[in-house]
Protein backbone atom coordinates (compact mmCIF):
# COMPACT_ATOMS: atom_id res chain seq x y z
CA UNK A 1 0.00 0.00 0.00
CA UNK A 2 1.70 3.21 -0.90
CA UNK A 3 0.70 6.78 -0.02
CA UNK A 4 -0.81 7.51 -3.48
CA UNK A 5 -3.76 5.39 -3.12
CA UNK A 6 -4.95 6.01 0.42
CA UNK A 7 -8.04 7.33 1.05
CA UNK A 8 -9.63 9.25 3.97
CA UNK A 9 -12.83 9.30 5.24
CA UNK A 10 -13.56 12.10 7.75
CA UNK A 11 -16.14 10.20 10.48
CA UNK A 12 -16.49 12.96 13.03
CA UNK A 13 -14.86 15.77 15.11
CA UNK A 14 -12.61 15.30 18.48
CA UNK A 15 -13.18 17.21 21.38
CA UNK A 16 -10.89 19.85 20.28
CA UNK A 17 -13.00 20.28 16.53
CA UNK A 18 -10.14 18.83 14.73
CA UNK A 19 -11.42 16.01 12.27
CA UNK A 20 -11.17 12.46 12.93
CA UNK A 21 -10.79 10.10 9.86
CA UNK A 22 -10.34 6.56 8.71
CA UNK A 23 -8.25 4.77 6.19
CA UNK A 24 -11.14 3.64 3.53
CA UNK A 25 -10.32 -0.39 2.37
CA UNK A 26 -6.68 -1.17 3.44
CA UNK A 27 -5.02 -3.46 1.00
CA UNK A 28 -4.02 -6.36 3.96
CA UNK A 29 -4.25 -9.72 2.29
CA UNK A 30 -0.82 -9.71 1.07
CA UNK A 31 0.86 -8.75 3.83
CA UNK A 32 -1.06 -10.08 7.47
CA UNK A 33 1.06 -12.74 9.05
CA UNK A 34 -0.26 -15.46 11.41
CA UNK A 35 1.73 -18.39 12.91
CA UNK A 36 -1.86 -20.24 13.17
CA UNK A 37 -4.56 -19.00 11.40
CA UNK A 38 -7.05 -21.13 13.43
CA UNK A 39 -5.74 -18.71 16.43
CA UNK A 40 -7.23 -15.22 14.79
CA UNK A 41 -10.17 -14.33 13.40
CA UNK A 42 -10.37 -11.32 10.83
CA UNK A 43 -13.50 -8.83 11.20
CA UNK A 44 -14.03 -4.91 10.16
CA UNK A 45 -10.54 -3.68 8.54
CA UNK A 46 -12.60 -0.12 9.75
CA UNK A 47 -12.94 -1.14 12.96
CA UNK A 48 -10.32 0.62 15.77
CA UNK A 49 -10.31 -2.34 18.11
CA UNK A 50 -8.29 -5.72 18.27
CA UNK A 51 -8.97 -8.03 21.00
CA UNK A 52 -6.17 -10.44 22.58
CA UNK A 53 -7.42 -13.38 24.56
CA UNK A 54 -4.55 -14.40 26.87
CA UNK A 55 -4.30 -18.08 26.56
CA UNK A 56 -3.82 -19.58 30.10
CA UNK A 57 -5.95 -22.74 30.09
CA UNK A 58 -3.86 -26.49 30.41
CA UNK A 59 -5.47 -27.83 26.93
CA UNK A 60 -4.33 -27.48 23.29
CA UNK A 61 -8.13 -25.45 22.97
CA UNK A 62 -10.09 -23.41 25.33
CA UNK A 63 -13.55 -24.17 26.63
CA UNK A 64 -16.76 -23.59 24.69
CA UNK A 65 -17.95 -20.51 26.04
CA UNK A 66 -14.37 -19.07 25.59
CA UNK A 67 -14.79 -19.97 22.11
CA UNK A 68 -18.03 -18.50 21.44
CA UNK A 69 -17.38 -15.28 23.40
CA UNK A 70 -14.16 -15.20 21.15
CA UNK A 71 -16.31 -15.29 17.56
CA UNK A 72 -19.39 -13.04 18.97
CA UNK A 73 -16.14 -10.50 19.83
CA UNK A 74 -14.92 -10.55 16.64
CA UNK A 75 -18.13 -8.79 14.68
CA UNK A 76 -16.43 -5.96 16.45
CA UNK A 77 -13.07 -5.65 15.58
CA UNK A 78 -10.58 -5.71 12.97
CA UNK A 79 -8.37 -8.34 15.00
CA UNK A 80 -9.10 -11.28 17.27
CA UNK A 81 -6.64 -14.18 18.50
CA UNK A 82 -5.47 -16.00 21.21
CA UNK A 83 -1.71 -15.02 22.61
CA UNK A 84 0.45 -17.73 23.90
CA UNK A 85 4.17 -15.85 24.42
CA UNK A 86 6.04 -13.07 23.89
CA UNK A 87 6.79 -14.10 20.70
CA UNK A 88 3.57 -14.01 19.94
CA UNK A 89 4.05 -10.01 19.56
CA UNK A 90 5.54 -10.35 15.77
CA UNK A 91 2.46 -11.40 14.80
CA UNK A 92 0.14 -9.62 17.01
CA UNK A 93 2.39 -6.19 16.73
CA UNK A 94 2.69 -6.85 12.81
CA UNK A 95 -0.81 -7.00 11.57
CA UNK A 96 -1.97 -4.31 14.29
CA UNK A 97 0.61 -1.72 12.46
CA UNK A 98 -0.59 -2.81 8.76
CA UNK A 99 -3.76 -1.15 10.04
CA UNK A 100 -3.78 2.23 10.75
CA UNK A 101 -7.51 2.36 12.06
CA UNK A 102 -6.47 0.54 15.18
CA UNK A 103 -6.15 2.83 18.37
CA UNK A 104 -6.90 0.68 20.37
CA UNK A 105 -5.62 -3.28 21.57
CA UNK A 106 -7.59 -4.90 24.65
CA UNK A 107 -6.00 -7.78 26.18
CA UNK A 108 -8.24 -9.89 28.26
CA UNK A 109 -7.27 -12.47 31.22
CA UNK A 110 -9.29 -15.17 32.22
CA UNK A 111 -9.78 -16.62 35.64
CA UNK A 112 -6.02 -15.25 36.61
CA UNK A 113 -4.43 -12.24 36.43
CA UNK A 114 -1.57 -13.90 33.98
CA UNK A 115 -0.42 -16.57 32.14
CA UNK A 116 2.68 -18.75 32.43
CA UNK A 117 4.79 -16.87 30.72
CA UNK A 118 3.89 -14.04 32.30
CA UNK A 119 2.93 -12.12 28.86
CA UNK A 120 0.87 -9.72 30.33
CA UNK A 121 3.61 -8.49 32.95
CA UNK A 122 5.03 -7.98 29.68
CA UNK A 123 2.86 -5.89 27.53
CA UNK A 124 1.88 -3.94 30.64
CA UNK A 125 5.39 -3.01 31.46
CA UNK A 126 6.09 -2.27 27.90
CA UNK A 127 3.73 0.51 27.46
CA UNK A 128 4.64 1.86 30.63
CA UNK A 129 8.24 1.67 31.12
CA UNK A 130 9.69 0.72 27.33
CA UNK A 131 12.66 -0.87 26.43
CA UNK A 132 16.31 -1.17 28.03
CA UNK A 133 19.21 -0.10 25.25
CA UNK A 134 19.46 -4.05 24.65
CA UNK A 135 15.76 -4.35 23.75
CA UNK A 136 14.98 -5.90 27.10
CA UNK A 137 11.35 -4.60 28.46
CA UNK A 138 12.23 -2.41 31.57
CA UNK A 139 10.99 -4.15 34.97
CA UNK A 140 9.30 -7.02 32.99
CA UNK A 141 9.41 -10.72 35.06
CA UNK A 142 8.52 -12.33 32.07
CA UNK A 143 10.69 -15.24 31.29
CA UNK A 144 11.57 -13.93 27.73
CA UNK A 145 11.03 -10.03 28.62
CA UNK A 146 11.82 -8.86 24.86
CA UNK A 147 9.52 -9.27 21.79
CA UNK A 148 11.71 -10.73 19.42
CA UNK A 149 11.40 -9.82 15.18
CA UNK A 150 9.97 -6.73 15.60
CA UNK A 151 12.37 -3.51 14.99
CA UNK A 152 12.80 -0.81 17.63
CA UNK A 153 10.93 1.32 14.84
CA UNK A 154 8.10 -0.77 14.63
CA UNK A 155 7.84 -1.28 18.59
CA UNK A 156 7.92 2.51 19.69
CA UNK A 157 4.96 2.85 16.24
CA UNK A 158 2.60 0.28 18.09
CA UNK A 159 2.66 2.12 21.56
CA UNK A 160 2.02 5.63 19.99
CA UNK A 161 -0.37 3.86 17.19
CA UNK A 162 -2.65 2.01 20.17
CA UNK A 163 -3.63 2.52 23.70
CA UNK A 164 -3.38 -0.46 25.56
CA UNK A 165 -6.50 -1.70 27.29
CA UNK A 166 -6.38 -5.15 30.19
CA UNK A 167 -8.99 -6.74 31.97
CA UNK A 168 -8.06 -9.04 34.41
CA UNK A 169 -10.71 -11.71 35.29
CA UNK A 170 -12.68 -10.94 31.81
CA UNK A 171 -16.08 -11.84 31.82
CA UNK A 172 -18.41 -11.60 28.40
CA UNK A 173 -20.06 -8.61 30.11
CA UNK A 174 -16.69 -6.82 30.89
CA UNK A 175 -14.90 -7.56 27.04
CA UNK A 176 -18.43 -6.31 25.35
CA UNK A 177 -18.89 -2.83 27.40
CA UNK A 178 -14.69 -2.22 26.55
CA UNK A 179 -15.02 -3.04 23.10
CA UNK A 180 -18.46 -1.02 22.27
CA UNK A 181 -17.42 1.74 24.77
CA UNK A 182 -14.19 1.79 21.92
CA UNK A 183 -15.66 1.96 18.96
CA UNK A 184 -18.06 5.59 20.18
CA UNK A 185 -17.19 9.03 18.84
CA UNK A 186 -16.12 11.42 21.58
CA UNK A 187 -19.81 12.69 22.51
CA UNK A 188 -19.83 9.29 24.37
CA UNK A 189 -16.90 9.03 25.58
CA UNK A 190 -16.55 7.15 28.96
CA UNK A 191 -14.47 5.42 31.67
CA UNK A 192 -15.17 1.63 33.21
CA UNK A 193 -14.32 0.63 36.16
CA UNK A 194 -12.38 -2.31 36.99
CA UNK A 195 -10.48 -2.24 33.90
CA UNK A 196 -6.54 -0.68 33.49
CA UNK A 197 -5.54 2.05 30.40
CA UNK A 198 -2.16 2.72 28.98
CA UNK A 199 -1.44 5.69 28.81
CA UNK A 200 -3.69 6.98 31.52
CA UNK A 201 -4.58 10.17 29.73
CA UNK A 202 -6.33 7.95 27.99
CA UNK A 203 -8.51 6.19 30.34
CA UNK A 204 -12.09 7.49 28.60
CA UNK A 205 -12.94 5.57 25.85
CA UNK A 206 -13.44 6.61 22.28
CA UNK A 207 -12.70 6.41 18.22
CA UNK A 208 -9.97 8.74 18.39
CA UNK A 209 -9.59 7.83 14.56
CA UNK A 210 -6.48 7.12 12.62
CA UNK A 211 -3.44 8.44 13.83
CA UNK A 212 -0.80 7.90 11.17
CA UNK A 213 -1.46 8.09 7.56
CA UNK A 214 0.33 4.78 6.18
CA UNK A 215 0.65 1.40 7.17
CA UNK A 216 3.94 0.26 8.80
CA UNK A 217 5.44 -3.46 7.43
CA UNK A 218 7.03 -5.90 9.57
CA UNK A 219 9.58 -8.51 7.90
CA UNK A 220 9.59 -11.38 10.45
CA UNK A 221 11.73 -14.02 8.77
CA UNK A 222 15.10 -14.80 9.00
CA UNK A 223 16.95 -16.75 6.48
CA UNK A 224 19.97 -18.77 8.72
CA UNK A 225 20.45 -21.24 6.40
CA UNK A 226 21.46 -19.12 2.95
CA UNK A 227 25.19 -19.75 2.99
CA UNK A 228 24.48 -23.82 3.22
CA UNK A 229 23.70 -24.77 -0.42
CA UNK A 230 24.46 -28.07 0.23
CA UNK A 231 24.28 -30.66 3.94
CA UNK A 232 27.62 -33.03 2.86
CA UNK A 233 26.02 -36.32 1.78
CA UNK A 234 28.06 -38.37 4.55
CA UNK A 235 26.29 -36.68 7.44
CA UNK A 236 22.72 -37.39 6.05
CA UNK A 237 21.75 -41.18 6.10
CA UNK A 238 18.24 -41.05 4.90
CA UNK A 239 15.16 -38.59 5.49
CA UNK A 240 13.74 -41.04 8.22
CA UNK A 241 16.65 -41.95 10.49
CA UNK A 242 18.40 -38.40 9.30
CA UNK A 243 21.82 -38.03 10.68
CA UNK A 244 23.57 -34.63 11.10
CA UNK A 245 26.59 -33.75 12.57
CA UNK A 246 27.28 -29.52 13.43
CA UNK A 247 30.13 -27.64 14.69
CA UNK A 248 27.89 -25.66 17.35
CA UNK A 249 24.58 -24.81 17.83
CA UNK A 250 24.50 -22.03 15.49
CA UNK A 251 25.52 -24.73 12.75
CA UNK A 252 22.92 -27.26 13.59
CA UNK A 253 20.29 -25.19 13.99
CA UNK A 254 20.89 -24.14 9.31
CA UNK A 255 21.29 -27.37 8.82
CA UNK A 256 18.44 -29.33 10.64
CA UNK A 257 16.18 -26.73 9.26
CA UNK A 258 17.46 -26.68 5.45
CA UNK A 259 17.21 -30.59 6.02
CA UNK A 260 13.89 -30.62 7.89
CA UNK A 261 11.81 -28.39 5.23
CA UNK A 262 13.27 -29.61 2.11
CA UNK A 263 12.85 -33.55 2.72
CA UNK A 264 10.71 -33.50 5.95
CA UNK A 265 7.36 -35.11 5.71
CA UNK A 266 4.31 -32.69 5.64
CA UNK A 267 1.47 -32.89 8.41
CA UNK A 268 -1.31 -31.62 10.64
CA UNK A 269 -1.24 -32.23 14.06
CA UNK A 270 -3.72 -32.75 16.70
CA UNK A 271 -3.81 -29.43 16.91
CA UNK A 272 -4.44 -28.48 13.56
CA UNK A 273 -0.94 -26.37 13.12
CA UNK A 274 0.83 -27.58 9.60
CA UNK A 275 4.40 -28.95 10.45
CA UNK A 276 7.05 -30.44 8.66
CA UNK A 277 8.57 -33.65 10.30
CA UNK A 278 11.48 -35.83 10.55
CA UNK A 279 11.21 -39.13 12.25
CA UNK A 280 14.07 -40.70 14.22
CA UNK A 281 16.44 -37.40 13.85
CA UNK A 282 19.77 -37.53 15.38
CA UNK A 283 22.40 -34.67 15.75
CA UNK A 284 25.99 -34.76 16.98
CA UNK A 285 26.51 -31.41 18.17
CA UNK A 286 30.95 -31.12 18.73
CA UNK A 287 31.13 -27.61 20.92
CA UNK A 288 27.23 -26.28 21.33
CA UNK A 289 28.27 -22.49 22.97
CA UNK A 290 31.19 -21.98 20.21
CA UNK A 291 28.41 -20.18 18.17
CA UNK A 292 24.95 -19.26 18.75
CA UNK A 293 22.32 -18.03 16.30
CA UNK A 294 21.83 -14.27 16.73
CA UNK A 295 17.75 -14.03 16.94
CA UNK A 296 17.88 -15.55 20.20
CA UNK A 297 18.97 -13.08 23.38
CA UNK A 298 21.61 -14.46 25.81
CA UNK A 299 19.38 -13.15 28.42
CA UNK A 300 16.54 -15.42 27.58
CA UNK A 301 18.41 -18.48 27.23
CA UNK A 302 20.33 -17.33 30.45
CA UNK A 303 16.96 -17.47 32.16
CA UNK A 304 15.39 -20.64 30.77
CA UNK A 305 19.02 -22.51 31.65
CA UNK A 306 18.46 -21.16 35.02
CA UNK A 307 15.25 -22.25 35.31
CA UNK A 308 16.09 -25.45 33.71
CA UNK A 309 18.78 -25.83 36.29
CA UNK A 310 17.25 -24.02 39.33
CA UNK A 311 13.65 -24.16 39.08
CA UNK A 312 11.22 -21.49 39.35
CA UNK A 313 8.94 -20.19 42.33
CA UNK A 314 6.40 -22.30 43.00
CA UNK A 315 3.22 -20.45 42.06
CA UNK A 316 4.06 -20.75 38.44
CA UNK A 317 1.57 -21.97 36.57
CA UNK A 318 3.25 -24.17 33.74
CA UNK A 319 2.15 -27.57 34.14
CA UNK A 320 5.42 -28.87 35.01
CA UNK A 321 8.93 -27.75 34.35
CA UNK A 322 12.06 -30.28 33.40
CA UNK A 323 13.42 -29.40 36.57
CA UNK A 324 11.19 -30.25 38.94
CA UNK A 325 10.98 -34.01 36.61
CA UNK A 326 15.09 -34.07 36.73
CA UNK A 327 15.75 -33.00 40.27
CA UNK A 328 12.97 -33.68 42.31
CA UNK A 329 10.16 -35.71 41.62
CA UNK A 330 12.30 -39.62 41.54
CA UNK A 331 14.99 -37.70 44.03
CA UNK A 332 18.06 -35.38 42.77
CA UNK A 333 18.51 -37.54 39.54
CA UNK A 334 22.16 -35.82 38.05
CA UNK A 335 23.36 -36.26 42.10
CA UNK A 336 22.87 -39.91 41.66
CA UNK A 337 24.30 -40.62 37.94
CA UNK A 338 27.32 -38.77 39.31
CA UNK A 339 27.92 -40.94 41.90
CA UNK A 340 27.45 -43.92 39.67
CA UNK A 341 29.76 -41.99 36.90
CA UNK A 342 32.38 -41.86 39.68
CA UNK A 343 32.68 -45.28 40.84
CA UNK A 344 31.56 -47.47 37.57
CA UNK A 345 33.09 -44.97 34.33
CA UNK A 346 32.14 -47.94 32.33
CA UNK A 347 28.69 -47.98 32.93
CA UNK A 348 25.73 -48.19 30.45
CA UNK A 349 22.87 -47.09 33.06
CA UNK A 350 23.46 -43.78 33.66
CA UNK A 351 19.81 -42.73 32.40
CA UNK A 352 17.75 -39.51 33.69
CA UNK A 353 14.22 -40.12 33.10
CA UNK A 354 11.45 -37.46 32.67
CA UNK A 355 8.63 -39.83 31.18
CA UNK A 356 6.09 -40.78 33.95
CA UNK A 357 3.45 -43.65 32.38
CA UNK A 358 1.32 -43.18 35.21
CA UNK A 359 0.33 -39.80 34.36
CA UNK A 360 1.77 -38.74 31.14
CA UNK A 361 0.03 -41.61 28.50
CA UNK A 362 -3.96 -40.21 28.99
CA UNK A 363 -2.39 -36.33 29.62
CA UNK A 364 -2.87 -33.23 27.15
CA UNK A 365 0.10 -31.84 28.11
CA UNK A 366 2.87 -34.67 28.54
CA UNK A 367 6.93 -33.50 28.78
CA UNK A 368 8.69 -32.92 25.37
CA UNK A 369 11.99 -34.01 26.63
CA UNK A 370 12.20 -37.71 28.11
CA UNK A 371 15.47 -39.36 28.87
CA UNK A 372 19.45 -38.53 29.12
CA UNK A 373 21.58 -41.03 28.95
CA UNK A 374 25.12 -40.15 30.09
CA UNK A 375 28.19 -42.77 29.14
CA UNK A 376 32.18 -42.12 29.33
CA UNK A 377 34.26 -42.87 26.22
CA UNK A 378 37.83 -41.87 25.67
CA UNK A 379 37.22 -40.50 29.42
CA UNK A 380 34.49 -37.73 27.87
CA UNK A 381 31.17 -37.44 29.36
CA UNK A 382 28.40 -38.00 26.19
CA UNK A 383 25.38 -36.99 26.64
CA UNK A 384 22.61 -38.39 24.55
CA UNK A 385 18.90 -36.81 24.81
CA UNK A 386 15.95 -38.58 23.68
CA UNK A 387 12.52 -36.11 22.90
CA UNK A 388 9.31 -37.56 22.01
CA UNK A 389 7.93 -34.48 20.23
CA UNK A 390 10.54 -31.57 19.14
CA UNK A 391 9.45 -27.93 18.23
CA UNK A 392 13.14 -27.25 16.43
CA UNK A 393 11.89 -24.36 14.92
CA UNK A 394 8.99 -21.89 12.97
CA UNK A 395 9.32 -20.88 9.01
CA UNK A 396 7.52 -19.32 6.72
CA UNK A 397 5.86 -20.77 3.26
CA UNK A 398 9.54 -20.64 1.97
CA UNK A 399 11.33 -22.13 4.28
CA UNK A 400 13.15 -19.16 6.42
CA UNK A 401 13.15 -19.01 9.51
CA UNK A 402 10.75 -16.87 12.21
CA UNK A 403 13.03 -15.13 14.69
CA UNK A 404 13.15 -16.25 18.15
CA UNK A 405 10.57 -19.37 17.68
CA UNK A 406 11.28 -22.64 18.35
CA UNK A 407 12.49 -24.92 21.47
CA UNK A 408 15.97 -26.30 20.05
CA UNK A 409 17.81 -23.43 21.01
CA UNK A 410 17.28 -22.68 24.39
CA UNK A 411 16.70 -26.59 24.63
CA UNK A 412 20.14 -27.49 23.77
CA UNK A 413 21.79 -24.46 25.63
CA UNK A 414 20.35 -25.64 28.95
CA UNK A 415 20.68 -29.49 28.44
CA UNK A 416 24.50 -28.35 27.65
CA UNK A 417 25.14 -26.91 31.29
CA UNK A 418 23.88 -29.83 33.12
CA UNK A 419 26.15 -31.67 30.84
CA UNK A 420 28.86 -29.86 31.85
CA UNK A 421 27.88 -29.87 35.25
CA UNK A 422 28.05 -33.72 35.28
CA UNK A 423 31.11 -33.89 33.80
CA UNK A 424 33.01 -31.34 36.25
CA UNK A 425 31.31 -33.40 39.09
CA UNK A 426 32.54 -36.67 37.75
CA UNK A 427 35.88 -35.69 36.67
CA UNK A 428 35.43 -36.06 33.14
CA UNK A 429 36.15 -33.85 30.51
CA UNK A 430 33.04 -33.27 28.43
CA UNK A 431 32.01 -34.99 24.73
CA UNK A 432 29.84 -34.37 22.09
CA UNK A 433 25.86 -33.69 22.46
CA UNK A 434 23.90 -36.16 20.38
CA UNK A 435 20.11 -35.30 20.24
CA UNK A 436 17.65 -38.00 19.33
CA UNK A 437 13.66 -36.37 18.29
CA UNK A 438 11.42 -38.94 17.75
CA UNK A 439 9.38 -36.13 15.59
CA UNK A 440 11.53 -33.35 15.25
CA UNK A 441 9.99 -30.76 13.16
CA UNK A 442 9.00 -27.34 11.87
CA UNK A 443 5.99 -25.15 12.61
CA UNK A 444 5.18 -23.59 9.14
CA UNK A 445 3.62 -20.44 9.65
CA UNK A 446 0.66 -18.95 7.50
Amino acid sequence: MTKEIIEKIPFGKDLDGKIMYKIKNPDLSKSLKFFNSSDVLLGNPMSNVAVAFIYNWRSDEPPQDIKDLFVNISNYTFLTGYWRTTNGAKYAFSNILLNPNVNKLIVCIFNTKDNGHLLVDAIRCFWKNGLTEDGLIKSSQAANPRFEGLTKDGLERIKKQTDLIIIERATKEKIEEAVKACIQEPANKRSIEGIEVLPTSAEELYDCGARFDNPYESELSHTDFQDIDHVPESEIISTLGLSITADDLDDALKKIVKQVFEKGSVLKDQRKISIREERSLSVVIKNPLNNLPDHYSIEYLEKYKDEFMNGVSENTEFVYTYHERIFKRWGNQPEKIINLLKHHPNTRRAMISLWDPASDLGSQTPPCLDFLWFCIRQNKLECHVVYRSHHLATVDKQGNIISGEGAFIPNMYAIHHLHKMIAEKSGYDIGPLILNDFSGHLYVCD
